[in-house]
């Protein structure tokens, strides 16, 4: 034997020849449990496992470092250099874990965390926002607004957790749940003459000046396809991006626009006439990714966006 393997044995941290699989967090409070009681057979019952249990444990996470943790032949199974340095850092990840878990629990229990809901009408989201902030008031919410497809977007970049938008029919690479069916209506001033009819056609709206919604809302779909090919059949005297603005220039008088009855609000300036023909309704959806249902977050919110009436 030569003076060097000697002088590292008797240290302890003879090399062992490194083995992967052995850091696990067992190992790592198996090997603290050790150091802190002084003795495998302490630590199995402070632990809850067998005596031969520990020391395998001990042993997996040596074979893993590659050197000796302990000098086995102490009475209080004391630290090798390395393994005093092995022993500070273990306990700074186990409770880097602690406080881990203690969030995990925070966040799990709607204790704490965020959520953010991205919306295409205040209208017919915020009704789902305000009852899941007064079940859950721990919860930050955000919210982003947009039309169906820029939500959309939002939703598969994890820009937002959730959204609830209007759609034509439920998208594939979606969770979708229905909310509730949207029916389209016109929206005029309350002194319109139109505003005293309980509903009113498609060929009654022809020859009205008409505010569009921008491309991509499912509104403008529903125009669309409702009216064919819309340049010919309609002149738009304006186009507006958002229900906001729509309902702006209506009550300024630039004309009248088609809105979905769910997303006209209560504006004393205006009324919403239900329009009559086929294929004038739309679904309003909550979507999200599929594994967003295991947030408990979205997974609270989806049980109250529907409305209970």
């Amino acid at each position: 034997m030569t003076k060097g393997s000697s002088g590292a044995r008797g240290q302890g941290t003879a090399p062992l020849g490194r083995r992967e699989g052995g850091f696990s967090i067992s190992a790592l409070r198996t090997f603290v449990a050790v150091v802190d009681s002084g003795s495998f057979s302490k630590a199995a019952a402070a632990l809850g496992v067998t005596q031969p249990n520990v020391s395998n444990q001990i042993t997996a996470l040596e074979q893993s470092c590659g050197f000796r943790l302990l000098n086995r032949r102490s009475h209080n199974q004391s630290l090798t250099d390395a393994g005093r340095d092995i022993y500070v850092r273990a306990r700074i990840v186990l409770s880097r874990l602690s406080d881990l878990e203690a969030a995990a629990d925070l966040f799990s229990g709607l204790q704490q965390g965020r959520l953010t809901i991205g919306f295409s009408s205040p209208t017919a989201a915020l009704g789902a926002i305000s009852r899941f902030m007064q079940a859950h008031p721990a919860i930050e919410v955000q919210t982003r607004t947009g039309n169906t497809t820029s939500l959309r977007q939002d939703v598969l970049a994890c820009r937002v957790d959730a959204a609830i938008v209007s759609m034509l029919e439920p998208d594939a690479g979606l969770t979708c749940t229905l909310l509730e069916t949207n029916h389209l209506a016109l929206l005029v001033q309350q002194d319109h003459p139109l505003a005293r009819h309980s509903t009113i056609s498609l060929a009654d709206i022809t020859g009205l000046p008409l505010i569009l919604r921008e491309e991509g809302s499912v509104t403008r779909g529903v125009v669309e396809r409702a009216f064919g090919d819309l340049p010919r059949t309609l002149a738009p005297a304006l186009v507006v991006h958002g229900n906001s603005g729509i309902k702006e220039a209506v009550a300024a008088g630039i004309g009248a626009a088609p809105i979905f009855a769910s997303e006209a609000g209560q504006d004393m300036r205006l009324k919403a006439v239900p329009l009559r023909g086929e294929g004038l309704t739309a679904g309003l959806y909550l979507i999200t990714l599929p594994e967003n249902l295991e947030m408990p977050t979205v997974a609270a919110f989806a049980a109250v966006a529907k409305p209970s009436y």
